[in-house]
């Protein structure tokens, strides 16, 4: 399990929030993705604006440990998990869990009576662990390439 230590992102993160995101796209999602597919969805790590925005407008969490960037997650304010990234050096150390569970708290605080997500075949299975059920596979487009999702839900108590 692993002992990381749960932060709120900033514009200082920036660059290590969007290196992650790339590289595990790459590394990790490439297990159910095409090359195609995974340099498109990848190439979202360049847009800077929409990164600030993610940042300033949602519930951000990163998760360190010794000081290295190895997970984040994100919520917005309708209650959609709109982020779940581990470091490709750092999956199965239960860092999903630990900012899965972190951003539940926070939307019960918020008074949600449920979480959405849109999750990629590689996310799903982690969601589904975490009491999410599939609601509908869908089809994104992302610079001309399309990939597959999953739109989920998890009913809060």
């Amino acid at each position: 399990m692993a002992e990381g230590e749960i932060e709120p992102a900033t514009l200082d993160d920036l660059e290590e929030i969007t290196l992650l995101y790339r590289d595990t796209i790459l590394m990790v999602n490439s297990k159910d993705y095409t090359a195609e597919q995974t340099a498109a969805w990848s190439g979202r790590y360049t847009n800077t604006l929409g990164w600030t925005d993610k940042i300033n407008s949602q519930h951000f969490l990163l998760m360190r440990e010794d000081g290295q960037l190895t997970g984040f997650s994100s919520l917005t304010k309708t209650g959609h998990v709109d982020m779940l990234f581990v470091h490709k050096d750092h999956q199965g150390k239960g860092i999903a869990k630990q900012l899965l569970t972190e951003i539940e708290k926070v939307a019960i605080e918020k008074g949600f009576q449920n979480l959405t997500t849109n999750a990629s075949k590689t996310a799903r299975p982690v969601f589904e662990h975490f009491g999410f059920t599939v609601i509908t596979e869908e089809t994104v487009v992302v610079d001309g390439i399309a990939l597959n999702n999953y739109r989920m839900n998890k009913a809060l108590k």
